[in-house]
């Protein structure tokens, strides 16, 4: 056995005070063993003269080479997720959380085409058009529950547990679907503010949306396909989008002839809409219940090695042969300890490193066992360090995030969602203006005319722009890394709002076809770029402890450039006239695009990395083993003193 922990059999972790290895072994060899035996038991002879009492025993284990040292398994534990094969199971992760992003899609930019349904039907005295304040209501009100929504889920993912929150984003998401779909006029209440109410509501289930589904899937991920699979969760958005647009279409054409006669009966059509929106949520819900717990929240909050080990082997099918597997498995531990080299143990039985950083030596009587060492000594560390067993404290928090190497690939994930959504949702959420100012879709007397160009403009605008976008990402992001598609992005952005901003005057009077054209090049160059990087990369590059709350600020940062958007938007949008603002504000998105290029400076590139090279995870862990190892040992010398 070697001295940096590798071996090519079972042993417990017990490590000599000289050697770092076992001293006695068992004998449940093969013959063709006997003098490695005899070697071995030449040691125990030596080691009993020395009154060591140290244990090990090496055997095969079904499946694999097994090694009982705590951090070793760890680390092949996290290799078999790194190193796995993708199959049913990943397919499966990214369906249940892509079904979620489907529903925020549908149910967010479905207001897109509600607010003007609602002016026909409730504001026919104010020229068929929601008043620019309750419209600015409308939109802003989902944005501001998706802000809570994706601070609070991130908090409480990390603290109480991936799997215990998933699903419950979904329950709030159906009820506050139904609530808008079934809401009313009322004294006390109006129809708008009513809508506002359940619109907050539904934001908090799609808030909670984000930070789950993206941990989830990075933590379930292989390392070469986890951007990819992300993107592939994340690219359900466009589906999403362009679904409001085909169902819109379908309830126009099957209620054409009783909105002809009376535009009021565009209230079945909208009302229809949203509630078809929790569909697809109440497939999801029950899926999202019984998906396990990841791996790595297993192994680095609940400390539960067993637990960690046995989830991975039951999602992870063992498909080779025994000596096949012997071989593969040791080849992932190899290349996943030269990402994170183990450390050696030294004379002291601690590692090359500073004191407190050793890998310590167990000794007979010790309160920490082979069999129990890991789960019993990182839940006595964690629970010292954190002062309780699931994540760290807010005090952590502070100190992780205060040193500046930490805080800057917070503050660059955080502020380059900010941009990007005061961009995207500038004009997701208003598209119907932008079109009608080139008018290709203008609001007239004519209900079922007007809300049709808009439904229809919708739809090429994401089957043109969008949608090619999200799947140029999933297919390309594992080729060119996250931060040159970020790049490219936000430099492409920058240069198309430019155009359209200045430039919008000649397009407008020539060529209203060259404007959508640019204008879906924007949505193109949007999601394979920054919209689909800012949710991938804070997935990556915090700790496990922290992940789903890191993610849950950084998306809570791009929600708070929709609502700046939003209120912006309608703020400017008709100032010197109807619609006579929009270049302006194309001007603005285009400099707010040049502010995220400038922040991608401080984020990292994650492709072909783990995602505890990423965080530094692996050293977290180490410490948390080694300080509960040295505090055994103290404990026993003591003790031994005493006697």
């Amino acid at each position: 056995m070697s001295n940096n922990g590798l071996s090519d059999g079972y042993y417990d972790g017990v490590s000599s005070p000289t050697t770092g290895s076992g001293s006695r072994y068992n004998s449940s060899s093969s013959p063709s063993n006997n003098n490695f035996n005899n070697a071995l038991n030449n040691n125990n002879n030596n080691d009993n003269n020395n009154n060591q009492q140290q244990t090990t025993s090496t055997e095969f284990s079904r499946g694999g080479l097994y090694q009982d040292d705590p951090r070793n398994r760890r680390l092949d534990t996290l290799a078999k997720i790194d190193n796995a094969d993708f199959g049913w199971f990943h397919v499966r992760a990214c369906m249940v959380a892509g079904v979620g992003f489907f529903t925020d899609a549908y149910d967010l930019f479905a207001i897109n085409l509600v607010s003007p349904m609602l002016g026909f039907v409730y504001f026919a005295d104010q020229g068929n058009s929601v008043p620019a304040d309750i419209d600015a209501g409308l939109k802003i009100a989902a944005s501001v529950g998706t802000f809570f929504g994706q601070i609070g889920f991130g908090y409480l993912a990390d603290r109480l547990g991936r799997k215990r929150m998933y699903g419950v984003e979904l329950v709030i998401i159906i009820v506050a679907t139904f609530g808008q779909a079934l809401c009313g006029n009322a004294y006390g209440l109006s129809l708008p503010w009513a809508i506002m109410v359940w619109r907050f509501i539904l934001g908090i289930g799609v808030g909670g949306d984000y930070p789950l589904s993206a941990v989830i899937t990075s933590e379930f991920a292989t390392t070469n396909r986890r951007g990819a699979m992300m993107a592939a969760v994340f690219a359900m958005q466009g589906f999403g989008y362009l679904t409001t647009a085909v169902v819109a279409i379908l309830l126009l054409l099957g209620f054409k002839g009783m909105i002809v006669e009376d535009a009021r009966n565009l209230d079945y059509v909208w009302r229809m809409l949203i509630g078809l929106g929790c569909v697809p949520a109440l497939v999801a819900v029950y899926f999202r219940m019984t998906i396990p717990e990841t791996p790595r929240y297993v192994l680095d909050v609940e400390n539960n090695l067993f637990k960690a080990e046995n989830d991975v082997n039951r999602v992870i099918p063992t498909t080779r042969n025994a000596l096949q597997s012997d071989r593969d498995e040791v080849e992932a531990r190899n290349m996943h300890s030269r990402v994170h080299p183990r450390r050696n143990n030294n004379a002291l039985g601690g590692d090359d490193g500073p004191i407190g950083q050793g890998s310590g030596v167990y000794r007979k009587g010790s309160s920490t066992s082979a069999a129990g060492g890991y789960n019993s000594l990182f839940s006595a560390s964690s629970k010292e360090d954190t002062g309780n067993n699931n994540g760290g404290t807010f005090r952590e928090f502070v100190r992780y995030f205060s040193r500046w190497e930490t805080f800057k690939v917070l503050l660059g994930t955080s502020m380059t969602w900010f941009a990007l959504d005061v961009a995207f949702y500038g004009i997701g959420l208003n598209n119907t203006f932008i079109l009608s100012s080139i008018h290709f879709s203008p609001i007239t007397g004519n209900a079922y005319e007007t809300i049709w160009n808009a439904t229809v403009g919708q739809a090429i605008i994401v089957l043109l722009g969008a949608i090619p976008g999200y799947w140029f990402t999933v297919f390309l992001i594992e080729r060119l890394g996250r931060i040159k598609i970020q790049v490219l992005g936000f430099v492409m952005s920058c240069i198309l709002f430019c155009i359209l901003g200045f430039a919008y005057k000649p397009i407008h009077d020539q060529s209203p076809v060259l404007f959508i054209f640019l204008f879906a090049l924007t949505q193109f160059f949007q999601n394979f770029g920054p919209n689909a990087t800012t949710f991938i990369i804070p997935g990556e590059v915090f700790p496990t402890r922290y992940r789903s709350t890191g993610h849950g600020i950084s998306a809570g940062m791009g929600k708070l450039g929709a609502i700046v958007a939003q209120i912006g938007f309608s703020s400017l949008k008709d100032k010197g006239g109807k619609n006579a603002g929009i270049p302006q504000l194309l001007q603005i998105f285009a400099l707010f695009m040049f502010i995220g290029l400038l922040f991608t400076y401080f984020v990292p590139e994650t492709k072909g990395k783990t995602l505890e090279e990423l965080c530094g995870d692996e050293d977290y862990a180490s410490r948390q083993l080694d300080r509960e190892r040295y505090r055994q040992n103290a404990l026993l010398e003591k003790d031994e003193d005493l006697e």
